[in-house]
């Protein structure tokens, strides 16, 4: 038995603009801090722009690595919210760091590798604005987000 048109599966609604992507960093305290600005989202993956804070310093010379961390994570999200309107929160993530720099503006390349029904997968390359590879990683998250039960104890 085949279904009728109005017994289908909706349509994915169409992925948000760059300008909605902005727009929803500006909500989130710590993308608003790091100052991402989502610069195209296409089919070759979401590309940020992190311009230099000298909050991110570790020592000297250096990004603190914990900075890149957050910013692979903000990424990778990025990715999905353009690929898929979002996604649930985090459940893995691994970084890599290539090379030391300070004083920079950084840009990141995201490029989802599995949307699944449970768990999504995405690659993350951060560089310098002289295109060198400062560090890379991918992030697992789940598909959708939970919906948390209430602590309470009905009474």
């Amino acid at each position: 038995m085949t279904q009728s048109g109005s017994e289908r599966r909706p349509l994915r609604a169409l992925p948000p603009s760059v300008k909605d992507m902005n727009a929803h960093n500006a909500t989130i305290p710590f993308n608003s801090w790091l100052g991402a600005e989502v610069l195209s989202a296409g089919d070759e993956g979401v590309r940020l722009r992190i311009p230099w804070r000298v909050e991110f310093g570790g020592v000297p010379g250096m990004t603190h690595g914990g900075i890149l961390a957050g910013i692979v994570d903000l990424s990778a999200y990025m990715a999905l919210m353009a690929a898929k309107g979002g996604a649930g929160p985090t459940i893995d993530m691994r970084v890599d760091y290539h090379r030391s720099m300070a004083n920079g503006t950084l840009y990141t390349l995201a490029k989802p590798l599995r949307i699944g029904s449970t768990i999504c997968t995405v690659e993350v390359f951060v560089r310098d604005a002289e295109e060198r590879l400062i560090a890379s990683g991918r992030c697992v998250f789940l598909s959708q987000g939970r919906t948390r039960v209430s602590d309470e104890v009905p009474g």
